[in-house]
């Protein structure tokens, strides 16, 4: 601590300090160190792994109930094809649902997907706060997938943003666009007391 500093008044009954010092877990925005982006393509294979990972119980549900044998029934008839893709289907959405609300979870409350978590960085908004639901997930993961969603032209639509939002990752800032539409960034996660 300088003397002459004049956002400080010298003090010499005061604790003894530092000029870095500062309470448990507050950041200050210009420490932040950007990840790399090979370790946010390592981040996002290793969370597409577990996604995958958590379809293979309900697959081997399915064959291990006889769902997929054949789609023939006893009397040989043909099994209801428009059953068997529900089957699938509501299999392979089981599967994956509970890592997904817990992903969510984790980066409403960390701002790390356990991918992140893993490759040691998280998420905050551009300004260094945390990240909440709404810029974490919502505004962040779920508007980038809207164009999927419109009939027709929806999976071109979605295929020319998400090559744009993988392509910006290359930018200054290392932001893609997901992270802009939400205000965010992706930077290295400081240990944690006792890890």
């Amino acid at each position: 601590m300088q003397l002459d500093d004049p956002r400080h008044e010298y003090n010499p009954y005061a604790a003894p300090t530092t000029d870095d010092a500062r309470s448990y877990g507050e950041d200050e925005p210009d420490e932040h160190i950007l990840a790399e982006r090979g370790t946010r393509l390592g981040a996002r294979i290793l969370d597409n792994l577990l996604l995958v990972g958590s379809v293979i119980p309900a697959v081997i549900l399915l064959v291990a109930t006889g769902a997929m044998d054949g789609v023939a029934t006893d009397e040989g008839t043909p099994y209801p094809e428009g059953k068997l893709y529900l089957m699938i289907g509501v299999g392979a959405l089981l599967g994956p649902l509970p890592l997904v609300i817990y992903q969510w979870y984790l980066i409403a409350t960390r701002g790390q997907t356990l991918g992140k978590k893993w490759t040691k960085i998280k998420i905050i908004k551009a300004d260094g706060s945390r990240v909440d639901f709404v810029s974490g997930v919502i505004v962040r993961n779920w508007l980038i997938a809207l164009p999927g969603l419109i009939p027709a032209v929806g999976q071109a639509l979605s295929s020319i943003v998400n090559l744009v939002d993988g392509l910006m990752i290359f930018s200054d800032d290392r932001r893609c666009l997901h992270d802009r539409i939400a205000g965010t960034k992706v930077v290295l996660a400081p240990p944690r007391a006792g890890s």
